[in-house]
């Protein structure tokens, strides 16, 4: 065995030890201009790969898949809204983790409403909200994008429930497979 391969054998377990959240990422973009869709086009995602990136201006940063809906028209639209979700907001993490179904002011059954500062969808979960416009937009070798955005509105819907983490799940995306 390499050097390489030492240092990297323990990396799948390694990768599995750190700490993450759960959140939905909405995205709204009008069809001028998008590739895959024909009509106007609103996407979400269940992402926990999120995180604050800077004090000031306060941004955030996520992670989304490149061969993703959502990819695409956070990418067009310029901006995106991040969900956080409470401990009560388990059964939304699998709802979330497939194709977005928007339908007249709702996505997979779930209410939303426009936000304020992007027009990006809130949907009506989840103890915080957070509207980004994107800053910049980092594509590495890897199979997602990076898209750092600036908080430019923020919305505390319960200010005593904690976060939902993937210590209170089962689910678990990270690691090497």
């Amino acid at each position: 065995m390499d050097n390489t391969e030492t240092k990297l054998k323990g990396l799948d377990a390694a990768l599995h030890k750190i700490t993450y959240g759960f959140h939905i990422v909405t995205a709204r973009m009008d069809a001028v201009g998008l590739e895959t869709r024909d009509k106007d086009h609103i996407a979400a995602g269940t992402v926990s790969w999120a995180m604050q990136s800077s004090f000031e201006p306060p941004m955030i940063t996520v992670a989304i898949r490149n061969d993703s809906g959502l990819r695409e028209t956070i990418g067009r639209a310029g901006a995106f809204a991040l969900t956080i979700l409470g401990r009560n907001d388990k059964e939304l993490i699998t709802r979330f983790a497939t194709e977005s179904h928007p339908g007249a002011f709702q996505i997979n059954g779930v209410d939303f409403e426009d936000g304020e500062a992007t027009a990006s969808p809130l949907i009506d979960a989840g103890i915080a909200h957070l509207e980004c416009e994107v800053e910049q937009t980092v594509m590495p070798e890897g199979d997602h994008v990076l898209f750092i955005g600036r908080i430019v509105n923020a919305i505390v819907r319960d200010k005593t429930a904690q976060p939902l983490t993937e210590m209170e799940t089962s689910i678990h995306y990270g690691g090497t497979e």
